[in-house]
C-alpha cells in the first residue's frame, strides 16, 4: 500500500507542476506565486502522507510505525524543495525580464 501512496504523490506532484507551468506560459500565474503555493502546500502533502502510511502500517510486525513520520516528513520536504525551486526560477526571471527592461 506504501507504494500506491508513493505513486499518487508523485502524480499529484507532476500534475500540479504542469498545472503551473500551463498556467505561466498562458501568463495568468506567475512562477513566484507558484513556488509559494508549492511552499504552503508541502505541511498538507507531508502530514496526509504520514498519516495514510501510519494508518496503513502493519502493527502486527511490533514496529512503533515511527518510519511512516519519517516517510511524511521526507514528503514534505521533497515537495517544500520542489516550490523553492520554482520560486527560486520565477525570481530569477524576473530579475532578468527587469535588467533586460532597463536596457
Amino acid at each position: 500500500m506504501d507504494v500506491l501512496i508513493l505513486l499518487l504523490f508523485i502524480l499529484v506532484i507532476i500534475l500540479l507542476n504542469i498545472a503551473f507551468f500551463i498556467l505561466f506560459k498562458k501568463r495568468d500565474l506567475n512562477l513566484m506565486v507558484s513556488g509559494i503555493v508549492m511552499m504552503a502546500l508541502a505541511p498538507v502533502l507531508g502530514f496526509l502522507s504520514g498519516a495514510l502510511f501510519l494508518y496503513f502500517y502493519d502493527w502486527s510486525s511490533g514496529g512503533t510505525g515511527e518510519g511512516a513520520g519519517y516517510g511524511g516528513a521526507f514528503i514534505g520536504l521533497i515537495t517544500l524543495v520542489n516550490g523553492a525551486l520554482i520560486l527560486l526560477i520565477g525570481i530569477i526571471r524576473w530579475i532578468i525580464t527587469i535588467s533586460a527592461k532597463k536596457d
